[in-house]
């Protein structure tokens, strides 16, 4: 299946488009369409409205996309009513600090200080949408809280060397509801962008951008399914046999093929004249097994893909077809959770290379990123009988949820090797003669002085000294204990503008992207609720720059 080209841009202007050889009219005319309807196209619509725009919103499927299927992690800081409630004071200063350490040079620090600087207000709006976010539960530091907490540390906040230059303050913002709650994120929206009167277009594809002479983009070509009944049965049967693939490359392939030829043969082509622009939010690609080889090899064999169908890099090679500029488009976030069980931490992530990997108290998607860097994504976490008895215990009386209890008791008992001598649990998981026990004594003997080399809390700080000794897998192509993974690389944009640019730094007027399709605050990378949280910081900031061109082009008429 070729994903990897999307047609050239057709020349346009404002009485219409030209296609093949023929002139043809608008279908439509709207200031600003918006591609993609989760957490940033539909913050991006809200935006764009608010400030006078006329907006058209499309989604190939249902809409949601990667937000509804969170977990529905909103990173937050600053001072919000929920830190200041639990005890924390926290300002964007010191949230700056620690996301420096995140995000590294991914945005211009001004981006990133707006971001900290915005955090606080553009919580208190996401709130204001109808995502409710009441002050619960305790706040400590898990892969994912229970359903009672609403606000907890998501990320490595409290890990050195992260905490060497920042105040420690939780930051994950989840609303209270069951499970995973991303659902809640995505209805408030849409929610709000119905109340509007949006416009807003279903089981519909773009295809092709349209641009003026000057390279401008000033239009869009659309796919929409037809409105029969069975039709949208069927596309939404394919997209969830797509989805079911997420484990299975084989499987996913066929399904995208399906599903692309369906909607080719059960769909119209619309032009849409787009006055004030084009606002890219499709997700990413983790979904394109091409897209995934050519630019994110370290990570094409990660086990389990996170996203929906519709992270196939649309919105990214639409932007490439206008000339646009990528980058950190080789980085994802690959996660590895060892918490809960907290005791597992206690224990020591050896690459199969003989090296240690990281702290073992680090955020997930921190800890598969190592892996993969340090150690072609091939690893083991060791464990003596006592932090393994503990785990067990700890089964029954930590908080898990079903993705966690299902990764405790596989790694507990399937998922693992053992042995009474650290030599024989060597050879069994297929170290070279001493590489495994060198790399124990090292920490034990760090752990015994009380300073771990990667400064682990001295709470996980303890000599694995008690046989039996257990290696759990946690090679990233594995499918027993999956690693979830998603791309957090993009399209280049002119800081907070979100308007896409070319290699050269030029912008592309009238396009913007945001989101996950855009390279943003997550892009170095991520911890729980940051994604979430720029999908809406930057969706704003594309619909206020949208909105803005609008009134530019109103005035010079």
């Amino acid at each position: 299946m070729q994903e990897l080209e999307i047609p050239q841009p057709s020349i346009g202007d404002d009485d219409g488009v030209v296609v093949g050889a023929k002139r043809m009219p608008w279908h439509a005319a709207y200031d600003v369409v918006v591609v993609g309807f989760g957490g940033a196209g539909a913050s991006a619509a809200i935006e764009a409205h608010d400030r006078g725009a006329k907006v058209l919103v499309i989604d190939r499927f249902d809409g949601g996309g990667a937000t509804k299927m969170s977990g529905g992690i909103y990173y937050a800081g600053g001072g919000t009513q929920l830190q200041e409630d639990a005890g924390y004071r926290d300002t964007p200063e010191n949230m700056f600090k620690y996301l420096k350490h995140e995000c590294a040079d991914a945005v211009p620090d001004e981006v990133l200080r707006e971001f900290c600087d915005r955090s606080k207000e553009n919580f208190e709006w996401l709130s204001a949408q109808g995502v409710h976010f009441p002050s619960s539960g305790k706040a400590f530091k898990t892969s994912y809280p229970p359903d009672d907490c609403t606000l907890y540390f998501s990320g490595n906040e409290i890990c050195w060397p992260y905490n060497t230059d920042a105040e420690a303050a939780p930051r994950g913002h989840r609303p209270l509801g069951k499970g995973m709650t991303g659902r809640l994120i995505f209805s408030g929206l849409r929610k709000s962008v119905e109340k509007r009167g949006i416009d807003v277009w279903r089981q519909s594809r773009a295809v092709r951008l349209a641009t003026d002479s000057d390279g401008n983009v000033v239009g869009i070509e659309i796919r929409r399914m037809r409105a029969d009944v069975w039709v949208k049965a069927i596309h939404q049967l394919l997209y969830y046999a797509t989805l079911a693939g997420s484990l299975s490359k084989v499987l996913a392939m066929q399904a995208q093929r399906l599903l692309a030829a369906f909607e080719r043969a059960q769909s119209d082509l619309h032009w849409i004249r787009a006055r004030a622009g084009v606002v890219l939010s499709t997700g990413g690609f983790v979904f394109n097994g091409p897209m995934m080889t050519k630019h994110a090899p370290n990570y094409a064999a990660c086990s389990m893909r996170l996203g929906t169908p519709g992270d196939m890099g649309d919105g990214i090679r639409l932007g490439q077809s206008a000339g646009g500029a990528v980058d950190n488009m080789d980085r994802c976030s690959a996660f590895i959770f060892i918490n809960p069980p907290s005791a597992w931490v206690r224990g020591v992530i050896v690459g199969r290379n003989g090296q240690r990997i990281c702290n073992e108290e680090y955020y997930g998607s921190t800890i598969g990123v190592h892996m993969i860097e340090k150690a072609a994504g091939k690893a083991v976490l060791v464990l003596d009988d006592a932090a393994m008895e503990t785990a067990r215990e700890q089964m029954a009386t930590e908080y898990m949820g079903g993705y966690q209890k299902y990764c405790g008791y596989m790694n507990n008992n399937l998922n693992r090797e053992m042995s009474w001598t650290l030599a024989g649990l060597e050879e069994k998981a297929g170290f070279q003669p001493g590489q495994l026990t060198a790399a124990i004594a090292t920490y034990n003997a760090d752990a015994e002085t009380g300073k771990d080399a990667w400064g682990k809390n001295e709470k996980y700080l303890q000599p694995l000294t008690k046989a039996p000794y257990y290696a759990i897998d946690l090679d990233t192509d594995a499918a027993v204990f999956p690693t979830p993974h998603f791309t957090i690389g993009g399209l280049k944009v002119a800081g907070l503008s979100q308007g896409v640019v070319r290699a050269d730094g030029s912008p592309i007027a009238g396009l913007y992207a945001c989101g996950r399709t855009a390279v943003g605050i997550s892009s170095h990378s991520y911890v729980s609720g940051l994604s979430v949280a720029d999908c809406i910081f930057s969706g704003r900031n594309a619909g206020r720059h949208a909105a803005a061109r609008l009134d530019t082009a109103r005035a010079a008429a």
